[in-house]
């Protein structure tokens, strides 16, 4: 009757140790998943501060206004040409 009971035990504790073994397995590699992740948010965070100058950069005004003048040969317009409308009430 001892010895089964021992042997229970021993079934017990080693099931136990194999449990605390996987758990600690598992824990380990969503850390190491957790860690990449982090990495990446950190990457995308760079590259869309990159990316928000970036178009800071080509929709300025002065960009704009002077590649309307070198590459579409635009030039504002002389007071002549220039009509107000005004919202009728």
């Amino acid at each position: 009757m001892k010895m089964r009971f021992d042997a229970v035990l021993v079934a017990l504790t080693v099931a136990s140790a194999l449990g605390v073994v996987s758990a600690q397995h598992q824990a380990r590699k969503l850390y190491a998943e957790f860690e990449r992740e982090q990495a990446r948010a950190h990457s995308l965070e760079v590259e869309w501060g990159q990316l928000q100058l970036e178009q800071s950069t080509w929709a300025a005004h002065a960009r704009v206004e002077k590649l309307a003048r070198e590459r579409l040969g635009m030039r504002p317009p002389v007071p002549g040409q220039v009509l107000v409308v005004e919202p009728s009430s």
